[in-house]
């Protein structure tokens, strides 16, 4: 194996498989050396300066990869991430692919800066807005908006609120930052015909069944897991038709929570009083 191939090869393997043309200059390699080897079959140009492995040319997200990295192909990918992961960040129906939610299929690559780029290829978009540290988070090895701010983003640009509840939804529940979200929605709530972001929130759950699933299973093994408890033992009685036993575990169950609060709030009123 030449020296070339090798120093190639281990370029690649720092980056998921893929390399730009002035990358590898960086390393000493020509470009004669990655057209000689492209055309040898062994390393494939994915788009103009950017070439990849076998494995790399068929990875998870490999438009979007090489997409950002030609979009600052001087600068190795772990130069970028540890400068300013801000610069080119994924973002809209690109990020929602990324967290694999939602069936929303990119027309082109999307990326937001925070400062005025331009680039030649067509099947990428760039947005300029201002991002948070909040508002980034890494994705696949990708600076990527989080799964709050994509969502937000998503609803910004007036993409179906159907379609967004499902990518809501594909979202695992200990991963959204629910206030977080209802946050950003505050701004967009008027133009989707709400009143608050709570409001848009509530229709987008309500538009999700598995996202309500999750929301009741996590009220259950959390806040109302004294009820369950106190419900489960005639559960047996319910489901053959004799709601009876449940009905009256649930009412006792949450008169004694009620007795509990009013016994626990009643020496911390006294104590303020005195």
């Amino acid at each position: 194996m030449s020296k070339s191939l090798v120093e190639v090869l281990e370029l690649a393997s720092e980056q998921e498989g893929l390399l730009t043309t002035q990358q590898a200059q960086r390393r000493g390699i020509t470009r004669l050396t990655l057209s000689r080897l492209a055309n040898q079959h062994v390393i494939e140009r994915l788009s103009h300066g950017v070439y990849a492995t076998a494995e790399g040319a068929v990875g998870p997200h490999a438009d979007i990869r090489s997409a950002w990295l030609s979009l600052d192909p001087h600068r190795f990918a772990f130069e970028r991430l540890d400068a300013d992961p801000t610069d080119f960040t994924v973002t809209h129906r690109s990020a929602a692919e990324l967290w694999g939610i939602g069936q929303l299929i990119p027309d082109k690559l999307e990326f937001v800066s925070t400062s005025r780029k331009r680039t030649r290829r067509e099947d990428v978009r760039l947005r300029r807005r201002s991002l948070t540290a909040a508002d980034i988070t890494l994705v696949a090895g990708l600076p990527c908006t989080t799964i709050e701010r994509t969502i937000a983003d998503l609803i910004g640009t007036n993409e179906d609120l159907s379609t967004v509840s499902d990518a809501l939804g594909d979202a695992e529940l200990d991963a959204i930052d629910i206030g977080r979200l209802r946050t950003l929605l505050d701004p967009l709530a008027r133009r989707s015909g709400h009143r608050s972001g709570t409001e848009l929130l509530q229709a987008l759950i309500a538009g999700s069944s598995r996202l309500e699933r999750s929301l009741v299973a996590s009220l259950l093994a959390g806040r109302l897991s004294s009820l369950m408890d106190a419900m489960r033992p005639g559960l047996v009685d319910f489901a053959m038709g004799e709601p009876s036993a449940v009905e009256e575990a649930l009412r006792r169950a949450v008169h004694d929570q009620a007795t509990l609060t009013d016994g626990a709030s009643g020496p911390r009123k006294a104590a303020s009083d005195g």
